[in-house]
């Protein structure tokens, strides 16, 4: 009786423990079915055209010869040709304007929309909307109202006794209209993320600071910044990504000029290897600017995390 027990009991022990692996791999794999195709999409569309983009930045398409290896030449060039130096600079100062306006009109916005007020979901509507408004439709109304001889702003200027302006002309003017665009076009996006993270601040945080006679400068320096910390540095990063992917504005509004001095890195890229032929050299500049994108978003989250 004793041994049959035994082996009625090692019977159920073996029974559970293979009931045990047969659930632990059904979710296996369901976690694989969730999370294989997403690790496949990234493989095919992300990291085998990151290896092919870094292969093709060591060559160079010659007419002859085809593509051939030439190692950190391409590097090199973009280290020590000046013209590199302006295109990263243009680049940098549209970034650094466009992410400062955003943020400050972004800001801005989203506090008075998640106040007490009427018809908020309308005003977050209308903020919205130029996010979803193709950038050749704001180009072709842009060039509309700055042509030279016919443009809006320029027959503005003459009922007023003014002078015509040479929009595309002035390397100031252009720099304006791209950053005036970019600012509008991105703002809604950034306002909706801060009115998320503005609704995400628990109120007992905003009682407590009245308790204690908090005034609208302390309540928004010590708490509404504080707390919103995470999602500032989220859209930060964002932002920076998209400044040094601004290709659009440049392409159908500038063209690059006046004499090249808008000319953007993305611009750049697009002539290297499409319009010049150049792979090699479009693809050791994509490489830069994703060198430069990911030690500045490391430095974003780092910073965001020591103030946190």
């Amino acid at each position: 009786m004793t041994a049959e027990t035994t082996i009625s009991r090692d019977d159920r022990e073996e029974a559970c423990a293979r009931s045990r692996r047969r659930i632990i791999l059904r979710e296996n794999l369901r976690g694989w079915g969730i999370v294989g195709p997403i690790i496949l999409y990234l493989v095919i569309f992300t990291f085998i055209p990151l290896v092919i983009l870094f292969r093709y930045s060591f060559t160079q398409d010659d007419l002859f010869k085809g593509t051939v290896f030439v190692g950190f030449e391409n590097y090199k060039r973009i280290f020590t040709d000046p013209n590199y130096y302006m295109l990263f600079l243009a680049t940098i100062l549209i970034a650094v304007f466009t992410i400062g306006f955003s943020l400050v009109f972004g800001m801005l916005i989203a506090l008075g929309v998640t106040g007490r007020i009427r018809g908020k979901g309308f005003y977050r509507t209308v903020y919205y909307i130029p996010v979803v408004v193709s950038m050749a439709v704001v180009a072709q109304i842009s060039n509309v109202w700055l042509s030279y001889n016919s443009g809006t702003f320029n027959n503005i200027l003459t009922a007023l006794g003014a002078e015509r302006i040479a929009w595309y002309k002035s390397t100031f003017w252009m720099y304006f209209w791209i950053i005036v665009i970019c600012v509008w076009k991105g703002l809604g996006a950034t306002v909706i993320l801060l009115i998320a993270g503005l609704n995400a601040i628990p109120p007992e945080v905003y009682e407590a600071a009245d308790l204690d006679g908090a005034n609208g400068a302390e309540r928004f320096f010590k708490i509404t910044l504080p707390q919103l910390r995470p999602m500032l540095v989220f859209v930060m990063i964002t932002s920076i990504i998209g400044a040094f992917n601004i290709f659009e504005p440049v392409q159908l509004i500038s063209q690059g000029g006046p004499d090249g001095t808008t000319k953007v890195i993305l611009f750049q890229i697009y002539n290297e290897a499409f319009q010049n032929g150049n792979y090699g050299m479009g693809s050791a500049i994509s490489v830069v600017v994703l060198l430069i994108l990911m030690v500045l978003t490391m430095l974003n989250m780092k910073f965001g995390e020591e103030k946190n």
